[in-house]
């Protein structure tokens, strides 16, 4: 049996509405619509905004665009909604309002909707084609301040007063927290928590998981000492303008340069949590000489590697000739079917290529010679579209799809193969350090931590979708894959 939400009764708001509707603006003054308010304007929207809004939704507008309001809000909204339904359930609190008597303009203003995306983006929602208030067709849209008058009035005086004293711009922008601001000895306690509402709830983290990137080449570029070190790569400052926070806690480090091999101590630290895959580029495939190719069979036969690649084919500009590519495919996928290990493969056409079709083909028809049918293989980056696609789950059902940053510039075709590739074959890849976000200033390269715009790409094309859900499901993937464990 359903079970279906209990009843709430009307806000006071609605109420005073309707008390007042006959009399409002008969002399051209507007009274403020909030009970026990008895202030009359021509324009009532800044005394509303000023004296009734919590205060991180008094002015979206304006200055107030940092990170940390844009998450005051967000949080301030999952507040709310246990406030009123006893649960945080934000797409309840749309259907709540949308439940509620009003008679308010259809559309939202264009200076409002910056805000409005912004907070969609905090809590990974898909953007609408365009903002409405009647109905409300966004979480986004809650921050209105007709809305948040109508909550305000709702939940009551006392609970208003403790949202205000919850998000006080003040101390979130000098403090870099939110909650009230902190005097000497409250900071000095600050490991105490206020069991109010349980200080706002946080979003819950997905499961995230960057099933490729090269740590070796990100090292390199970011010009940082020594050996790669997985630990300080992960925890470097990076820019923050537009991060959406996750928590990156699997991770498939890619090496596929014979020259920056990882050594065999720098194997042995692996955990259940992170896997090392060595290959050889398709583009590298003249670094492989015999010492190198003896030395990557013996990390297989000892256990010491659990994966083999990226490797593939590559007819893109300065790529080696064909037989070298394919005689170095060749000889990994060999390896690869005796250990019964996945293999990464990347497949690249050439300028005149498209979607890799021909690349595609003959790296199928290479696998299909020496792997069978239930081999474990990533397709890494994947650029095809659903034809493609297709060829490759039927002759390989249980093949995985990577995708990566460029998701956000696919064609047609392409975006209709990430909707119709079955959901538990898609792999979320920063393949960093490439795909620097387009917010990332231009000396800034690709990283792990900004998976979700991977993530925000995916959910823009398959209806539905939000960009933790995306990560979520491409993080559970991952773990199944390659047998991580967070």
């Amino acid at each position: 049996m359903g079970h279906s939400r209990p009843s709430i009764p009307s806000p006071a708001l609605s109420r005073r509405d309707e008390d007042k509707s006959a009399s409002q603006e008969t002399d051209g003054f507007r009274l403020c619509p909030v009970d026990g308010c008895n202030v009359r304007a021509i324009n009532i929207e800044p005394h509303i905004r000023g004296e009734h809004l919590v205060e991180i939704f008094q002015e979206l507008s304006g200055g107030l665009r940092s990170n940390l309001l844009v998450r005051a809000r967000f949080e301030a909204l999952q507040t709310q909604s246990k406030m009123i339904l006893g649960k945080v359930d934000i797409w309840g609190l749309v259907a709540w309002v949308n439940r509620q008597v009003k008679n308010w303009p259809r559309t939202v203003e264009e200076v409002e909707m910056g805000p409005m995306r912004e907070v969609c983006a905090a809590g990974g929602w898909t953007l609408p084609s365009q903002f409405t208030l009647v109905p409300v067709n966004s979480p986004g849209v809650l921050i209105h301040w007709r809305i948040q008058i109508l909550i305000m009035s709702w939940i009551g005086e006392r609970r208003s007063q403790e949202l205000r004293e919850m998000y006080p711009v003040g101390s979130i922008l000098s403090q870099g927290r939110i909650g009230p601001p902190l005097n000497h000895s409250q900071a000095s306690a600050s490991m105490e928590t206020s069991p109010r509402l349980e200080n706002a709830v946080s979003r819950p983290r997905p499961i995230t998981v960057d099933a490729h990137f090269h740590l070796d080449r990100a090292w390199a570029k970011t010009n940082l000492p020594g050996r790669p070190n997985l630990r300080q790569y992960m925890e470097m400052r990076l820019p923050s303008s537009q991060l959406y926070a996750i928590d990156v806690r699997g991770r498939v480090i890619n090496f596929c340069d014979p020259r920056t091999w990882p050594s065999d101590k720098e194997l042995e630290v692996q955990d259940q949590s992170w896997v090392v895959d060595m290959g050889v580029h398709p583009k590298k495939a003249r670094e492989l000489d015999d010492a190198r190719a003896f030395r990557l069979e013996t990390l297989l036969k000892t256990g010491k590697l659990r994966v083999l690649g990226e490797v593939g084919l590559d007819f893109s500009t300065g790529a080696p000739q064909p037989q070298i590519q394919i005689s170095t495919l060749r000889w990994v996928l060999a390896m690869a079917s005796q250990g019964g290990v996945p293999v990464v493969l990347h497949v690249r056409g050439g300028k005149d290529d498209v979607h890799s079709a021909q690349a595609h083909i003959q790296c199928i028809r290479q696998c299909r010679a020496i792997l069978n049918k239930g081999h474990p293989i990533h397709l890494h980056c994947f650029d095809g579209g659903w034809e493609q696609a297709q060829q490759w789950m039927d002759n390989f059902p249980g093949v995985h799809f990577g995708f990566t940053g460029a998701v956000n510039a696919f064609s047609e075709d392409q975006k209709l193969a990430v909707v119709r590739i079955p959901r538990d074959r898609l792999l979320r890849e920063s393949d960093a350090p490439y795909f620097r976000p387009a917010w990332v200033p231009r000396a800034g390269y690709g990283h792990p931590k900004y998976l979700a715009e991977v993530a925000r790409g995916i959910a823009a094309i398959r209806q539905g979708a939000t960009v933790d859900g995306a990560l979520q499901e491409g993080g559970m993937n991952a773990l199944r894959f390659y047998g991580l464990r967070v």
